[in-house]
């Protein structure tokens, strides 16, 4: 069986393929849609959405564990994993329908099966029964990532797991060991010991987070370690063990920790075998597939976004890709201008406790590229709607050019963090001046003055607390 006709064919229904599909079909085009699981991709089945409902929960135990500080008096707060692990399952159907209505809705064409490259412009489908092969002048590889595994702690699913099988426990781990505390490993972590579990992160690097501004990591540490975690650094693991009722990890150091399940949180990595990608000539490096500024592969008309790619693991990150794959292609027919990609203002975010979100360059990474930065810090004690809401650890770091007073990148470390980073995105990607945002006017009282503040910090003059840097 063959479909013919298509304008552009895209493999994986994720947050950038479906994204993909339905602003293509928005501008008229013929679009077939090939996914072998379920529409939504990762992010919603087995990541973004499902962990964040889980600390949604969380979160509201904790605020009924410490109601009495507001002077309200809960009785009794207690989680079921069970009760909790139902309601996520609630709020990813409801989505997962809403994308398939919207795709439906679209008049996008959805094949169900593994897509492969067959041959210019054909991708071979496999159904079940049944072979199709569609044709179509471009296609958009968006086929996701997978769990990493670790040779010396092959996953098993029952004590070895990795973070999908995580999200299939209905029963609390008395204790859990963590392989990994990069962002995946601290969300678990303190989903886990919010509910009870006694939790050991066992991280190979010096500090939690190791990817992301040097103080944030130590800032998350000490708060994990206030809530009873423990954290182990510079830890090399060299075996791991499963007995009857417990997994035992053995450290270089002959340390041996003990738990009744381990989670291997090492990262993730390119989901593209059986693509066909050898014979179309698309070529692979060592973080993913290889594609230039505009995402386009090594093949014509072949493109990758998303997790594939290998370049930011973000979901967020896979939509913006496949919003500029579509511009591209329509400001191809136009015979227009082709744009390229950005990551220059590209925020990511932790949903730990508290959380933690970043947009732009590091300190050390302006540092790194020669350029001379002032930083200004703003402590959310300070603030007065974070002491009301009880929001009082952490604090608002931005970077800016010491020489033009541009926003260069900046680092939340505390209560909804992931929001107000949108604030910073928008500044960094319009390219405002630290004095810019100082001049704005912020609501009062709210979380959002402490960028104000910190902005104002940047030049040695916040209002609310002792400046870091006289004022010149």
């Amino acid at each position: 069986m063959q479909e013919t006709g298509y304008d552009l064919i895209v493999l994986g229904a994720g947050p950038g393929g479906y994204v993909a599909a339905i602003r293509a079909a928005h501008a008229g085009l013929r679009v077939a849609l090939v996914e072998e699981k379920q529409l939504g991709g990762v992010c919603l089945h087995t990541g973004c959405i499902p962990t964040k409902t889980m600390v949604a929960s969380v979160g509201l135990l904790r605020q009924a564990r410490a109601a009495i500080q507001w002077g309200v008096q809960v009785a009794q707060a207690e989680a079921q994993l069970a009760a909790i692990v139902a309601r996520r399952q609630k709020v990813v159907q409801q989505l997962a329908g809403g994308v398939k209505m919207l795709v439906e809705k679209n008049k996008v064409q959805i094949f169900n099966g593994r897509g492969r490259l067959a041959g210019p412009g054909q991708v071979e489908v496999q159904t079940e029964g049944a072979s199709v092969t569609l044709r179509g002048e471009a296609v958009i590889i968006a086929t996701g990532s997978l769990p990493s595994d670790l040779p010396v702690a092959p996953r098993d699913g029952a004590r070895i797991l990795n973070s999908d099988d995580v999200l299939l426990l209905t029963d609390l781990p008395a204790e859990l060991l963590i392989i990994g505390g990069g962002y995946i490993g601290c969300e678990f972590a303190g989903i886990f010991a919010a509910l009870g579990s006694k939790v050991t992160i066992l991280e190979a690097a010096p500090r939690l987070l190791p990817n992301m501004d040097k103080e944030l990591g130590p800032a998350l540490e000490r708060s994990f370690k206030r809530g009873g975690l423990q954290i182990i650094l510079n830890a090399k693991v060299t075996a791991v063990e499963t007995g009857a009722d417990e997994v035992r990890v053995t450290m270089a150091d002959g340390q041996v920790h003990r738990g009744s399940k381990l989670l291997v949180s090492v990262g993730r990595k390119p989901n593209f075998a059986g693509l066909g990608l050898e014979a179309a000539g698309v070529q692979v490096t060592g973080r993913g597939i290889q594609v230039d500024d505009f995402l386009e592969t090594t093949c014509p008309n072949v493109f990758a976004i998303g997790d594939v790619v290998g370049k930011l693991a973000l979901a967020h990150v896979a939509t913006a890709q496949a919003r500029v794959v579509v511009e591209n292609l329509l400001r191809r027919r136009r015979g227009a201008e082709r744009e390229a990609m950005n990551y220059d203002s590209v925020p990511a975010c932790v949903f730990t406790y508290p959380e933690i979100a970043t947009v732009g360059l590091t300190e050390e990474e302006a540092v790194a590229r020669g350029l001379s930065v002032r930083v200004g810090r703003f402590p959310f004690a300070a603030i007065g709607k974070a002491l009301a809401m009880g929001e009082t650890e952490g604090f608002v770091k931005l970077v800016a050019d010491a020489a033009t007073g541009r926003l260069l990148g900046g680092q939340i470390f505390g209560g909804h963090a992931s929001e107000l980073i949108g604030q910073v995105t928008l500044a960094v990607r319009l390219g405002a001046t630290a004095g810019q945002v100082a001049e704005t006017i912020f609501a009062h009282p709210t979380l959002s003055e402490s960028i104000l503040e910190a902005a104002e910090g940047v030049f040695g003059q916040p209002v609310h607390t002792l400046p870091r840097v006289p004022a010149k």
